[in-house]
């Protein structure tokens, strides 16, 4: 039985969370926000990097012996494995997040299993991609990882930043902070369950 002590040691530990940008385009306009994401994440005493999808280049997901031993893959795939949570910004592309973003979850098994996740979105009008991160959830829940319900949405998101990369609204500092409190409670309470409960068998038949 786990000790107080030890229970308040655990809620002191630093965890490790890395941020996925989702965006692969060249004129795009989420690196600001994914840098601060991270940023917010270092300030909060945890460890965490920037999984730039554009900088790893990640194949064709084909199931191809070739492709998983690709470096990009194995060390995407290692990030993630070793995280305790993780944070998904995607732009909003018709409706829906980027196709690198699904690219990206589809090498993946099972690095997200029973970890929390938030999705984040970012759009050029008010909803700040909110269809994007609540579409990213429902694929997300199929890996068997936690979305939460906290997200934060980049609205309007030419105006959020000049052009050396200064947040013009001081407010998303606020938002990114009560959503990554939520993240580390569930971070740490999932991690609680996977090193000490037993994985509920599927029943079949």
């Amino acid at each position: 039985m786990q000790t107080r002590q030890t229970a308040a040691e655990d809620a002191g530990e630093s965890l490790f969370i890395p941020v996925v940008l989702g965006s692969v385009r060249k004129n795009r306009r989420s690196f600001f926000p994914a840098r601060l994401l991270a940023e917010q994440v270092a300030a909060a005493g945890h460890r965490t990097e920037l999984l730039d999808l554009r900088e790893l280049r990640l194949p064709m997901y084909d199931e191809e012996e070739e492709t998983e031993r690709h470096t990009a893959v194995v060390a995407f795939k290692e990030s993630l494995g070793r995280s305790d949570a993780s944070i998904w910004l995607s732009p909003e592309y018709n409706h829906s997040f980027t196709g690198a973003i699904k690219n990206a979850i589809d090498h993946l098994h099972d690095e997200l299993r029973r970890k929390p996740a938030a999705a984040c979105g970012l759009a050029g009008g008010v909803s700040g991609g909110i269809r994007a991160s609540e579409g990213l959830k429902t694929v997300l829940i199929e890996l068997h990882a936690v979305p939460i319900r906290e997200s934060v949405h980049f609205g309007e998101a030419r105006t959020l930043f000049d052009a050396q990369g200064t947040l013009l609204h001081s407010e998303f500092v606020h938002r990114i902070d009560t959503m990554l409190a939520s993240l580390v409670w569930y971070a740490r309470a999932l991690k609680w369950g996977r090193e000490h409960l037993p994985v509920p068998q599927r029943q079949r038949g």
